[in-house]
């Protein structure tokens, strides 16, 4: 496709140029606005393809730039630019048409990473259009042409149905009956509505010709197919304006809706996540201004403590959700080297000690005989195991045990956690590692978190070569094991 030619619309100098300069060398044509009003002149006097815009802004916000934008230039793909206090704003800014949106502070990999999908929505929009313009021919061109265009019909995996002005049907490609899942034999020479019995699409069809317009409908599993169908009707128009007949195109977009329901799912739990721990945070700084020293339960000290575990969980869940979306795009450069596993174990149980004590836990760890190296980024497999001792201590009633156990064998060293907690039933085991997916019961009601942990443990096992197994009985406890090719470690005299 031709130059892309991206406008960043913000208030901060620094945002403006931050995203320019991660943007440089792609190739693209940028362009900076102060201002929504400024943002507006310069579409208007030069258009653009991508706009990367800012939500909060004095004067003319972003929330009216976007939607002048989808009435006065609805092709441009508009980026929200927003902080994590504001991503529910970002969510009405998606409903209002936005194509994605960007959380501050964001990566120079993550913006060119959004921009990127933008642009082959753009290029890809940009083939279908030329296909749909080469796929209205008049009737006259189809009949002189019928071999080309069984060879067409047949290589395309959208569901093709013509039909002559009365909505006869008068031909279709192979896909058609796949799609809409057509029982009726033959089709060719039927009404459209004897194939497909839906009033939905028989109007659709219907007003395409009568208003020789083009009308696009969405049609829910269950309606046409059982897919999520997005269908556009074209009428056929001679050079006579008379009106030939139709051609409707049906795509599959199950896919796309199920990633945007993901998407507003994910920004839904983010929201929700990030606000929970912050208004605790926010109540309990607020009783400190007052002096809250009413009674023992709620003393200062107490406060305190109860701000650090949830100012904690906010920090482990914003650290689980980079580390993923690090993960997803590739972006992660693992820095391997040979590490203690007993060190990094040791290590670990002690920093996990008073969040079991706040809990009358005992966390016992009983290492093999033999010290044992494995290669790994540190910080990366640190946190991975700090997340499988953390939900141990989380999901272990009070007065319960953590058993961490290591040994050699077949080259592996295994790293078996083993607690008395609450433990997980068959139904939802083979779920645990699903992102964002969360064990839902009366035992788990009240215990927070956000169904990253252990997606993270997953992801950067496989990526260390290792393999991750977990047993579990309800009421009797979980066993997780990590198991990690032995490193050779060579020692000098």
């Amino acid at each position: 496709m031709e130059t892309v030619r991206v406008l960043i619309i913000d208030d901060e100098k620094v945002i403006r140029e931050g995203v320019e300069r991660a943007l440089s060398g792609k190739g693209y044509v940028i362009a900076k606005a102060e201002s929504g009003e400024r943002g507006i002149e310069m579409i208007e006097e030069q258009g653009f393809d991508i706009v990367l815009l800012d939500l909060m802004m004095p004067g003319i916000d972003g929330f009216a730039v976007l939607d002048w934008v989808g009435i006065n230039n609805p092709r441009i793909e508009v980026i929200v630019i927003t902080g994590f206090a504001t991503v529910s704003k970002a969510v009405t800014a998606m409903k209002q048409g936005a194509f994605d949106f960007v959380g501050k502070p964001f990566t120079p990999d993550y913006i060119r990473i959004v921009v990127g999908r933008a642009v082959d929505k753009i290029s890809l929009q940009a083939e279908t259009e030329m296909l749909r313009e080469e796929r209205i021919l008049s009737m006259e061109a189809i009949q002189n042409e019928q071999s080309l265009l069984k060879t067409v019909f047949g290589c395309m995996i959208e569901a093709v149905l013509i039909t002559d002005p009365s909505s006869v049907v008068v031909h279709h490609n192979p896909a058609a009956i796949k799609l809409l899942e057509i029982q009726t034999d033959p089709v060719v020479g039927k009404p459209l509505s004897d194939s497909i019995k839906n009033d939905g699409v028989v109007q659709m069809v219907h007003e395409a010709i009568h208003k020789k317009m083009v009308v696009t409908r969405e049609f829910a599993p269950g309606t046409i197919s059982r897919r999520y169908m997005r269908a556009h009707c074209a009428p056929v128009i001679s050079d006579g304006g008379t009106v030939l007949g139709s051609v409707t195109t049906f795509e599959d977009v199950s896919t796309q809706k199920e990633i945007d329901r993901m998407k507003s799912d994910f920004v839904a739990m983010v929201a929700h996540e990030l606000k929970s721990p912050l208004a605790s945070i926010e109540q309990m700084i607020y009783a400190l201004q007052v002096n809250c020293d009413l009674d023992q339960a709620n003393s200062c000290n107490k406060l305190h403590n109860r701000m650090t575990v949830r100012t904690r969980d906010l920090l482990r869940l914003i650290e689980n959700l980079l580390n993923l979306s690090k993960l997803e795009s590739g972006t992660v450069v693992f820095n391997l080297e040979p590490t203690s596993g007993h060190e990094i174990i040791r290590d670990i149980v002690e920093v996990a000690k008073p969040q079991a004590e706040g809990k009358d836990i005992v966390i016992n760890f009983n290492p093999c005989p033999e010290e044992w190296w494995f290669n790994v980024d540190y910080d990366h497999i640190r946190t991975a195991i700090m997340n499988i001792v953390s939900n141990a201590i989380k999901y272990t009633p009070e007065g319960g045990t953590l058993d961490v156990t290591t040994s050699l064998s077949g080259g592996l060293a295994n790293l078996v956690f083993k607690d008395s907690g609450i433990g997980i039933g068959q139904e939802d085991l083979q779920h645990i590692f699903d992102r964002f997916y969360r064990v839902k019961g009366k035992a788990t009601r009240h215990i927070t978190g956000s169904g990253l942990g252990l997606s993270l443990v997953k992801e950067v096992v496989e990526a260390h070569q290792g393999y991750i197994d977990v047993q579990s009985t309800p009421d009797e406890g979980t066993t997780f094991t990590l198991s990690f090719p032995v490193a050779e470690v060579v020692t000098t005299a």
